[in-house]
């Protein structure tokens, strides 16, 4: 994996230290002019900025990144987002690749014989997807999200175990070594006794074609508190094994805020709602509640680093002995390398409930706006 991450790294580090952002990148975070009425439609052609204006110091953040976890990779998850809107006219496309392995359990004894197996979820998760927004007014965007996922045993098992060996004090140990490695197992009891099986739901296909929509309803411009809710709604247009049925809508409250020169906070709440909570003999909460809060840290002209911490509420609601709730952390890092064009690139950490989260993730993204 090092060979795979250490030249991305090095690009990124070089772009970072490459000179000094253009002002007209900026335009994404320019507030409007004083008295202008909220959500109005200004002139759409690039405005430049004088470079010594604070509002080129540009915000990048939070990571924009679903929950990966097996059983929640087909369902709508709510990324943290920015209250930031592109502007009017203005649009972006972003591409983003996530590769997650998963591994929990809960039974009697460990390994493959147990008497008693309340769930194995065991697999990898990768999913490549391509998000388009576009700035209606100056604080509203409107946008699509179409995905395309994978799942399966995967090739992760013996690197997760070999990175989890070298920081022991740290990490908990899942006994992954008592079990065969490589293999993709979906299967348990639910709360009443009766068993599931989704050990062959494999292989690859499109996701729910999502609809976004982001309203900036207080811009506090680059130094003050700025809001927005962004809505989310899917269409059942995903085949197998991704053919979850019925609508499922989301909804979030987010903010942003400068908590110095080189540091921003970003918060939001969010809930989740499934029109058809079953999928593949399990039935899903059919809400779900969604908070995150994150640190950029502008450490170069070009470049930010952020820290994240995501908590989501129940995801399934019959398998027996599941865990109520879920905590991630995520670091990444965010490169200007061009004028309008953004590169990320990170991981993420489970923390809390090792047996219901994705062990480990890791995503990279390219996003342009013009």
């Amino acid at each position: 994996m090092h060979r795979f991450l250490a030249p991305i790294a090095a690009g990124l580090v070089a772009a970072a230290a490459a000179g000094p952002a253009r002002a007209e990148d900026a335009v994404r975070y320019r507030p409007g002019p004083a008295g202008t009425p909220a959500g109005a439609c200004l002139p759409c052609a690039p405005r430049p900025l004088d470079p010594c204006d604070p509002r080129c110091d540009v915000r990048r953040g939070p990571i924009e990144v679903r929950d990966m976890y097996v059983l929640a990779q087909p369902r709508l998850t709510l990324p943290a987002v920015s209250p930031d809107t592109l502007g009017c006219g203005r649009s972006s496309v972003r591409a983003q690749f996530h590769w997650s392995n998963s591994f929990g359990w809960r039974q009697d004894v460990t390994g493959e014989n147990p008497g008693i197996r309340y769930f194995l979820v065991d697999g990898e998760t990768r999913t490549v997807d391509v998000t388009f927004l576009h700035g209606v007014t100056d604080d509203l965007d409107l946008g699509v999200r179409v995905p395309y996922h994978w799942r399966g045993p995967g090739v992760l098992d013996d690197v997760i175990d070999a990175f989890h060996g070298l920081v022991p004090d740290l990490l908990q140990d899942n006994k992954r070594d008592d079990f065969e490695n490589d293999r993709y197992r979906v299967n348990g009891l639910l709360e009443d006794g009766s068993p599931f099986d989704a050990d062959d739901a494999t292989g690859g296909g499109l996701g729910n074609v999502e609809g976004i929509a982001r309203w900036r309803f207080v811009d506090g411009g680059r130094d003050g508190l700025s809001l927005a809710a962004v809505a989310r709604v899917t269409a059942p247009t995903g085949s197998a094994p991704f053919d979850t049925d019925g609508v499922e809508a989301g909804l979030q409250l987010v903010a942003a805020r400068r908590l110095s020169a080189r540091w921003d906070l970003f918060g939001g709440i969010g809930e989740t709602w499934y029109e058809e909570p079953t999928y593949q003999g399990l039935r899903y909460a059919e809400w779900r509640t969604t908070l995150f809060v994150a640190a950029e840290w502008r450490f170069a002209s070009r470049a930010s680093l952020l820290l994240q911490l995501d908590y989501t509420g129940p995801l399934a609601a019959d398998v027996a002995n599941f865990a109520p709730d879920l905590l991630y952390t995520q670091v990444g890092v965010k490169v200007d390398v061009a004028p309008g064009t953004r590169v990320e690139i990170g991981f993420t950490e489970n923390i809390v409930n090792q047996q219901t989260t994705a062990d480990f993730g890791m995503w990279f993204g390219v996003e342009h706006l013009w």
